[in-house]
């Protein structure tokens, strides 16, 4: 769809053109970026109740890009497009409660708005809900539950679960020690991309815990988690050269 499709159709009132338009001025793709433009297509769509659109635009104001920043709106931005049933409205909504300063911390809030993400399919949501469940935040501590909130995120691609798994098994927090199953845990995160888990895999071939012993193969994970911006992995690789 070319470009004066999509404006005409905002021109003309159509909230899913106007969150389009909004986009390609945020970004700037195939346009000047301008965000304050971005917030005002953003703002018409919202005007129309279009959930999306809210949440783009308490973004906006929560950051201030483009626009003055304003947390107060964008939490009020962020509750509509919540209610509607939008997950990154629910989630932004948690990570304001439990993470931005200016707003009053607010575990048990937070929880809940994680929790409604969650429910709603977002991955990070449920991330959120197992570190919450694991540190005993807002929620009574479980962490069978944290565990299992893991589990789902690492059977969706989502690394850092994978690696926080590894990580409770290797270390036996508040779960049963298991160096085999941290290491299965690791493997797989690495393999998504985990730094982190190629870190861990690496130290675990040094000290021949939950995997064979080998220099050879600490040196191919300390690498390969260097080479995606691991500091400790490359400051071990120096070492290890001495």
């Amino acid at each position: 769809m070319s470009f004066e499709t999509v404006l005409k159709a905002a021109q003309n009132g159509d909230a899913d053109a106007q969150v389009a338009m909004g986009y390609l001025f945020f970004k700037g793709e195939g346009v000047l970026q301008d965000r304050r433009e971005a917030a005002r297509w953003f703002g018409l769509a919202a005007d129309q109740g279009n959930a999306e659109a809210l949440c783009n635009l308490g973004y906006i104001k929560a950051h201030g890009t483009g626009v003055r920043a304003d947390l107060e709106k964008a939490m009020d931005l962020y509750r509509k497009s919540a209610e509607l049933g939008y997950a990154r409205a629910m989630f932004n909504l948690g990570f304001m409660y439990t993470d931005v300063e200016g707003i009053e911390q607010d575990w048990q809030k937070g929880f809940y708005w994680y929790s409604k993400a969650a429910e709603a399919g977002s991955v990070m949501g449920m991330y959120r809900v197992g570190v919450m469940l694991l540190e005993g935040r807002g929620v009574d501590r479980d962490p069978s539950k944290a565990a299992e909130a893991f589990q789902k995120c690492l059977d969706n691609g989502y690394a850092k679960a994978g690696y926080r798994l590894g990580t409770m098994y290797l270390n036996g927090d508040w779960v049963p020690k298991d160096v085999s199953k941290a290491s299965k845990y690791m493997i797989k995160a690495a393999d998504m991309g985990s730094e982190d888990a190629m870190c861990e895999l690496g130290k675990m071939s040094l000290s021949g815990e939950g995997m064979v012993r080998s220099e050879n193969n600490a040196r191919k994970w300390f690498s390969k988690a260097a080479a995606r911006g691991s500091e400790e992995a490359k400051q071990i690789l120096e070492g290890m050269k001495i």
